[in-house]
């Protein structure tokens, strides 16, 4: 026998043997449930499809770690059948792989997917593993003769494994049917299975034979792997339908099989192998330990280096000792005496402790007084000294200069509890001085008052005077506010230009009131930056604990002097608020707790898409609708207050800084579903609205053309809708976006016209493409002055060539009115109001309705 052999004791392969008995035996019993029909429940094909890749992705990896280890742990000593485990592996996983995109469901890999070419690469992998088994049973547990043995057979196994991949999506006419849609298995399929399972029972039957005869390997690991992969087999020879529980369970027990695989490989490769490397260590260790008390001291003497007598006296030192205090080595002198005055009692009860016999040694970090630097912090260890009958006799130590880890450490704790820029508190830091202050209130009945401060359009100062203006108005404006407070009080930066003020140990809830007027009173004063003078205001909210928060929750108070904090704002700003007052007032609370959820629904992606339909004014001559485009409109559902209106939430955005996040979740979802829709409507359009904050934003066109290409449509196809107002607020800037938006290849439309104020000359220089009229004048096409005006913006359209599309189109009368206007494009609940994709998908004009192609 091999090495290897040897060092797998009896006991380990009567352990061994019960485990796999136990396995097999568990898995049989589990099997019986196909027999009883228990399994023949269907699942929906979506669930299954992610269970079976969920499934084939976890075989893969047992199968990968199992390649790896065998292949990379192998040496010439060990046993061959080990490296042709992980040959096997090898192929397994990348048959396994195949056969997971090939799957009814999964995008198709060169030939489309389905049941039958999913089997036709599962036979393939299955069989590799039954004959690889059986080879492996046959075979001695010996080292291969020949050092590149290994790597030709992993070069049968790759070339076994291209040979099935070619056949499969090259060759598909050349390969057996195994599955008939509509009738299930073929009886070659069902045959073939049985076939593995007469080879894995085999493989079994070998290694079983082999585990009782207790050879140096992991032989019943082996015949577990084997007769629960026959056992698998047996699964695939029964499904009636390729979603049903029967299938399932059969890749269930493949995994099974693959994990004693796993075993084996790993036993034999990495837990044998550590194994003897423990023995060896422990005998060093055996040996170390003899050695120790030479090597101990050998160990210390790269730095200072002292011995003391029981009174702390200094018996001797290395040069090393007086390098460090800077001093000519001198006798009688006492170590405490060099020790930091501030220092010095800690030192010296640690060093009584050790020389009296209490400890054996004591470690820590203490400051040494120096000629050359004011602080130096030294590192210390000492360990005690004893005679032959174990009295103490000293102690003898080792010093390490730590200075300038030591501050550079202080310096990270600071950076990392501190704001960089104003050196004020951060988040970290503020949350544990505001626990500290709950509890210290709990204990005095006394108020803790926590204010959120926002600067008033901090914003537009950095726009006008630039960053380093706005970060020295912050560290201005922050000094002002240190100034108002008390002692004991906090003034942290939360954030860009948020900050948060703790006030502890408040006797009354009037008490924040005085400090926030206070506050108030001195921003009022203008702030002088150089040569610039600037007025700053505030927005501040307060919540006090326990009169608006009594369980003490640190989140909720300041999520409630958020809240107050917004209120303020809605209120003018350049003012504070309690949440006391706003709640006692009911005011606002609405809106506050959807300015509070927005972010929170952005982020989880709450925010959902629906779509309405754009047809052609002109219809076919039997009357049917043409559908030309669908526009994405954002939809908002709350759990609490239920559907959110738009025009609510979208302007919240704005004002928030969280329009970018919101239009980009709502762009990718538009755009995914669109991709889906443009293979049944390929002149289809899709119309997205863009906001003034989106526009202007200096990352949209790149943002906006990395969408496009990463859902791989034609920037044509698309319609980017832009407000009247939003156009021409800033002419030359939006002229110059709109522009590269052109030459890029997206149509631009202007929504809500008529609402602006754009002039002829305004629209002919902006390369714009369509009108969107707004619905105000669609609703009253019905008046005579309502008529004209909706006349006057057509025929203004066709002046320049530009389509027209009507939104807000209610019934046919209004239809028609338009349609005799000469509208192109006519939108509204007339023809379908807006709705999810699903329900978009279903809708007659959606299913029958044609596109301008057809």
């Amino acid at each position: 026998m091999q090495s290897t052999e040897s060092t797998i004791s009896s006991a380990d392969q009567e352990k061994n043997r019960r485990l796999a008995l136990t396995g097999v035996v568990a898995m049989a019993l589990l099997s019986s449930l196909l027999w009883a029909g228990v399994l023949d429940a269907d699942l929906p094909a979506k669930q299954f499809l992610t269970l079976h890749t969920t499934l084939e992705v976890a075989s893969i990896i047992v199968a990968m770690l199992g390649f790896g280890i065998a292949w990379h742990a192998y040496s010439q000593d060990r046993p061959g059948n080990i490296a042709l485990l992980g040959a096997v592996l090898f192929g397994t996983a990348l048959l396994d792989f195949g056969h997971t995109l090939s799957y009814a469901g999964m995008p198709d890999l060169v030939t489309p997917s389905g049941p039958g070419k999913a089997i036709s690469f599962w036979l393939p992998a299955r069989f590799l593993v039954a004959v690889g088994l059986l080879v492996i049973a046959l075979r001695p547990w010996q080292p291969l003769k020949n050092r590149y043995t290994r790597h030709a057979l992993m070069g049968a196994v790759l070339l076994y494994v291209a040979l099935i991949y070619w056949a499969i999506l090259f060759r598909p006419e050349q390969v057996p049917v195994f599955f008939a849609p509509g009738q299930g298995l073929t009886p070659l399929k069902v045959k073939v299975e049985y076939l593995l399972v007469a080879i894995y029972g085999t493989a079994a039957w070998l290694f079983y034979r082999q585990s009782r005869r207790n050879v140096g390997f992991n032989a019943a690991d082996l015949f577990a792997a084997a007769a629960i992969a026959g056992l698998s087999e047996l699964f695939f020879t029964r499904y009636g339908s390729v979603t049903d529980l029967v299938n399932a369970s059969g890749h269930v027990y493949k995994i099974v099989s693959y994990y004693f695989i796993y075993r084996v490989v790993f036993v034999d490769s990495v837990h044998l192998p550590f194994d003897a490397l423990h023995q060896a260590l422990s005998k060093e260790k055996v040996r170390a330990a003899e050695q120790h008390s030479f090597v101990r001291t050998l160990d210390l003497l790269e730095e200072a280096v002292l011995e003391l007598d029981r009174r702390g006296r200094i018996l001797s030192a290395n040069s090393g000792w007086w390098l460090l205090v800077g001093t000519a080595p001198m006798v009688d002198t006492s170590l405490l005496a060099h020790v930091h005055e501030e220092d010095r009692s800690a030192f010296e009860l640690h060093l009584v402790g050790l020389v009296s016999g209490q400890k054996d040694e004591f470690r820590g970090r203490y400051r040494i007084q120096t000629h050359a630097r004011p602080e130096q912090w030294m590192e210390c260890r000492f360990v005690v000294e004893r005679d032959d009958d174990g009295e103490v006799t000293g102690a003898r130590g080792v010093l390490r200069d730590i200075t300038k880890s030591y501050l550079q450490e202080r310096h990270i704790t600071y950076m990392a509890l501190h704001d960089a820029l104003t050196s004020l508190p951060n988040r970290v830091l503020l949350e544990d001085r505001i626990k500290q202050a709950i509890q210290q209130a709990s204990r005095t009945g006394n108020r803790v008052g926590v204010c959120f401060i926002d600067l008033d359009h901090f914003k537009n100062i950095n726009d006008a005077y630039g960053h380093k203006a706005g970060d020295a108005l912050l560290l201005t404006l922050s000094q002002l506010l240190k100034d108002c407070l008390r002692d004991g009080d906090t003034l942290a930066r939360w954030g860009g230009d948020e900050f948060v003020v703790l006030l502890p140990d408040l006797t009354t809830a009037d008490a924040v009131r005085q400090v926030a007027q206070k506050m108030v009173e001195a921003m009022r004063q203008t702030v002088m930056l150089e040569s610039l003078a600037i007025n700053a205001t505030f927005s501040m909210g307060i919540a006090v604990y326990p009169d608006d928060e009594s369980s003490g929750d640190i989140d909720s108070l300041l999520a409630q002097a958020d809240r107050a904090m917004f209120y303020a704002k809605s209120q003018g700003r350049n003012n504070f608020q309690l949440f006391a007052d706003m709640s006692s007032k009911g005011l606002g609370k609405k809106e506050l707790y959807i300015q509070t959820r927005l972010a929170q629904a952005i982020r989880d992606q709450r925010i959902a898409v629906w779509y309405q339909p754009q047809v052609a004014a002109s219809a076919h001559a039997d009357g049917r609708q043409r559908l030309i485009g669908v526009e994405a409109l954002a939809r908002w559902h709350d759990a609490d207050l239920g559907w959110i209106s738009p025009g609510s939430f979208i302007p919240m955005a704005e004002n928030l800084g969280l329009i970018g996040e919101l239009g980009h979740l709502v762009r990718r979802q538009a755009f995914e579903q669109f991709r889906e829709w443009r293979q049944t409507h390929p002149d289809l359009t899709l119309a997205i609205n863009i906001s003034k904050r989106q526009l202007f934003a200096s990352d949209f066109m790149l943002v906006l053309l990395a969408d496009v290409e990463r859902y791989e449509l034609d920037p044509r196809s698309l319609v980017l809708e832009v407000t009247e107002s939003v156009a021409l607020m800033d002419v030359e800037f939006a002229e110059e976006r709109l522009r590269q938006l052109s030459n890029a290849g997206f149509t631009l439309a202007i929504d809500d016209f008529g609402t602006g104020y754009a002039s002829l000359s305004q629209l002919h220089e902006l390369p714009i493409g369509e009108l969107k009229i707004d619905i105000s004048f669609v609703r009253r096409v019905h008046t005579t002055e309502g008529l004209r005006m909706a006349q006057g913006i057509i025929s203004l359209a066709q002046a320049l060539r530009l389509r027209t599309v009507a939104e807000g189109v209610e019934d046919e009368n209004t239809a028609s009115v338009l349609r005799d206007l000469g509208v192109d494009v006519l939108q509204g609940y007339f023809f379908a109001r807006p709705c999810p994709a699903s329900e978009m998908s279903a809708l007659p004009l959606f299913v029958n309705g044609e596109t301008l192609a057809d």
